[in-house]
């Protein structure tokens, strides 16, 4: 296997492809020729590398043509480009199952989490996040890019700065919108949110043109990305770097760590940004 051109193979509009077949899944009518094709793709998504388009286009009565058109709307140039993606998304798979499969599961899972936050708190009050909760609040768009799969913590963080009157986008590789951060003026603000740096590194190339300022939020370590981002916060100082996309990572700082980091961010803009004013129904609650 061609690792660099798997490596090559990734940026903003398909990093992931199993959420780009889960997003169709999501958003299509039963009867729509896009699920029919997403709902099998996803049903033998381990066999998707032995799959020719002749056994996709019989097995679900569509023509080939149908086939390279639903490829090209998930962001791939062709169905052989869009299985180049398949292995390394079955090695996220992959990791998936083997976290949920840690003995004695409950265990593991309180004693990691306690470390984990205890080691968040400390990566958080020894980097100036004073200066990002300033940047979030001055910017006029602030932008929080982040792979689909990982996108909650972000969504959560878009309800509760709405509630407060900030208002916030978010941009996924299930949604990507390239020419929202085309756009972005130098005085903007895009927050990229990448535990493993996966993400980071393969959504480099899109953000290089990206005018505003860029803060990337990550665990690793990596120096590639100081050419391309004006500050990274880490979420450790445990975890080492790597330059190239990994194999899947699945832990309790994957899984928990944006949602823990985002709610002390939260915390500190109420604290150091309370600029609502007295007839808001939430100024009360802010003192």
């Amino acid at each position: 296997m061609n690792t660099d051109k798997i490596q090559n193979n990734f940026s903003l509009s398909y990093f992931n492809l199993m959420t780009s077949l889960l997003a169709v899944l999501n958003s299509n009518e039963d009867d729509d020729t896009n699920l029919v094709l997403a709902r099998y793709l996803l049903e033998h998504f381990h066999e998707l590398k032995n799959l020719s388009i002749y056994d996709v286009a019989e097995e679900c009565y569509v023509s080939r043509s149908s086939i390279q058109r639903f490829a090209k709307l998930i962001g791939y140039e062709s169905f052989t480009a869009m299985k180049q993606n398949a292995p390394i998304t079955r090695q996220h798979m992959d990791a998936f199952v083997q976290y949920a499969c840690h003995p004695e599961f409950d265990q593991y899972l309180r004693i990691s989490m306690d470390d984990m936050m205890q080691d968040l708190n400390e990566m958080f009050l020894s980097q100036n996040l004073d200066a990002l909760v300033k940047r979030i609040h001055d910017s006029e768009q602030v932008v929080i890019l982040a792979a689909d799969l990982s996108s909650y913590p972000a969504k959560v963080l878009q309800q509760g700065l709405a509630a407060i009157g900030k208002l916030i986008r978010i941009v996924t590789d299930a949604y990507p919108d390239t020419a929202l951060l085309q756009n972005l003026k130098p005085e903007d603000l895009v927050i990229v949110t990448s535990t493993t740096g996966n993400y980071a590194i393969a959504t480099l190339s899109d953000l290089q043109s990206v005018h505003a300022c860029k803060v990337l939020i990550t665990l690793n370590h990596s120096e590639k990305f100081e050419s391309c981002y004006d500050s990274v916060i880490y979420l450790s100082h445990k975890f080492h770097s790597s330059d190239r996309i990994t194999e899947g990572i699945q832990n309790v700082y994957t899984r928990y760590g944006v949602s823990y980091f985002f709610d002390l961010l939260f915390n500190l803009y109420i604290e150091k940004v309370n600029t609502l004013p007295s007839s808001h129904p939430h100024s009360i609650l802010i003192k």
